[in-house]
């Protein structure tokens, strides 16, 4: 084993172990150790002061739920949107292949069994830039109507101030205590009855801004099939990013 982490400091090492897993330690002002799995990497999380005997004991511990943990991130990335010529796509629960159409117009369409992306001298990154345009427009086109529809349906329409768009890591849509919807635009690859409950998630926060009984009595009575639509966005949102 080399050890690179014999220093109590706040900071991180990496480990290379004779077990059958490789880890980064993170030290910090923290009362117990943790794991966590990002995609092919391992971080153990530690006290400042514990020693490299209790976090091997600790790693070697959990080796099995790390390794399952491995390898279903690695069955995620395999899952993930290939934007080379002839991959594949996860577009409203199918699966279509990607094709590239030589064009000078930047554009994209949909098939049954294939989303073509048109443009001049088409990359893998070229393409998903292509794609994203393509879904933010979409996303502004259809969403806003759709948010004061259900504004309006509630009551709730005068505390809609605006829907705006963003890319992020961490959530699908979220809502401020000023009337600010703000959307994750790849939701536009999944299902419409699963954006259609995002929509229902973020509208209900303009009247209750929690997840009190009283805010999911709300969201049932406008979907009744929301537990539905959280499984398959927490089965399938890997499939979603870009």
């Amino acid at each position: 084993m080399i050890v690179r982490d014999s220093s109590p400091v706040e900071g991180t090492a990496k480990q290379s172990l004779t077990l059958p897993v490789d880890y980064t330690v993170v030290r910090g002002r923290r009362k117990t150790m943790a794991v966590l799995v990002r995609h092919e990497t391992v971080e153990v999380r530690v006290p400042l002061f514990v020693s490299q005997a209790q976090i091997q004991d600790f790693v070697s511990a959990h080796v099995p739920w790390i390794l399952r943990k491995l390898a279903h991130k690695a069955e995620q990335d395999a899952q993930r949107p290939d934007l080379r010529d002839g991959g594949s796509l996860h577009y409203k629960a199918r699966t279509l292949r990607v094709r590239f159409v030589s064009a000078v117009a930047e554009h994209v369409d949909v098939t049954v069994d294939e989303i073509r992306i048109h443009g001049r001298a088409l990359t893998p990154e070229r393409a998903a830039r292509v794609l994203q345009r393509w879904l933010l427009a979409e996303a502004r086109e259809q969403l806003p109507a759709r948010t004061r529809a259900l504004a309006e349906y509630l009551q709730l329409g005068g505390r809609l101030k605006e829907v705006v768009f963003r890319k992020t890591r961490s959530k699908w849509g979220h809502c401020t205590s000023g009337g600010r919807i703000q959307y994750n635009w790849l939701i536009m690859l999944a299902p419409d009855a699963v954006i259609d409950y995002m929509i229902c998630h973020e509208v209900c926060h303009l009247r209750h801004m929690n997840h009190s009984p009283q805010y999911w009595a709300l969201v049932e009575s406008v979907c009744p099939d929301h537990r539905r639509y959280v499984r398959w966005l927490r089965t399938h949102e890997h499939r979603l990013w870009l």
